[in-house]
């Protein structure tokens, strides 16, 4: 195969121009990078488009057995041998893996997020780190809820860096981003869901919480947290306890010991 060394070349050209999200929105393309994310979306059946390697890192790190899946799987997918030099130029990391790859969107509706017998549900509102949004959606996966919701201010979703902080988890579980908040707290009003927000002055301690009914928790912004148009469609406001000097947790943290919390309940109150 043909070694490209040029970053004319229009796949790569492709490849680094949906970085940016305005290229991902209009084209409804996403691009991936390292083995393990291109893996997950690869046994999810996400649609590749092209794919750009380096052999010589491919080697280093064996995934050559991946390239050889996605050309089964997908044959029609463009495989691209691209130089070591250039594919580090065109990736989003300083020490690539070796292979980049350029998938269709997932597509999710909110009836996917509420479809189950007893949903449980993330409401993210501003979350502004990537880092931070793509490891509460990995934690979202790992507790296996029901979705998560996106609403206005939150860091788009396919950003590089929230894709890798997923792990893959963006492609196992429905993420669904929707701009208009009185319309996602309509909609969960709809579906007879109670929805709960996370405050540092919430009323009511999330280890006092019954979280076994249908539920939203909502989490906000980093630095100024819940919106006040939140807070007071909320049906309660609760909080993680605070014991030591500090003034509270780093977001992503907080998802993890509400969610656990709430898988403990519905799965494993006899403990």
């Amino acid at each position: 195969m043909v070694l490209v060394t040029s970053s004319q070349n229009p796949e790569v050209k492709q490849y680094t121009a949906l970085l940016r999200k305005k290229y991902r929105d209009r084209t409804g393309l996403i691009p991936l990078e390292g083995v393990r994310l291109i893996e997950e979306a690869l046994k999810q059946q996400v649609e590749f488009t092209s794919v750009l390697y380096s052999e010589e890192l491919l080697k280093r790190l064996q995934g050559r057995e991946l390239l050889q899946t996605i050309s089964i799987k997908q044959p029609e997918v463009r495989t691209i041998n691209t130089a070591k030099g250039l594919l580090k130029e065109t990736a989003d990391t300083e020490n690539p893996q070796g292979i980049l790859a350029v998938v269709k969107k997932p597509e999710y509706h909110l009836n996917q997020v509420t479809e189950s017998k007893n949903p449980f549900i993330l409401v993210l509102s501003g979350v502004q780190d990537p880092g931070n949004l793509g490891s509460m959606i990995r934690t979202a996966s790992a507790a296996h809820v029901s979705g998560v919701i996106v609403t206005r201010g939150t860091v788009d979703i396919y950003n590089p860096k929230t894709l890798r902080g997923t792990m893959g988890a963006i492609f196992q579980i429905p993420v669904v981003s929707i701009k208009d908040v009185e319309s996602v707290i309509n909609y969960l009003r709809d579906c007879d869901i109670k929805i709960m927000v996370t405050d540092l002055e919430g009323k009511i301690s999330c280890f006092q919480t019954d979280f076994t009914a249908p539920t939203a928790v909502v989490f906000g912004s980093e630095a100024f947290g819940v919106s006040e148009e939140l807070k007071i469609a909320a049906d309660q406001s609760i909080k993680i306890p605070i014991l030591g000097p500090v003034e509270s947790l780093n977001v992503s943290v907080s998802a993890g010991v509400i969610v656990y919390e709430g898988i403990r309940q519905r799965h494993f109150s006899s403990f």
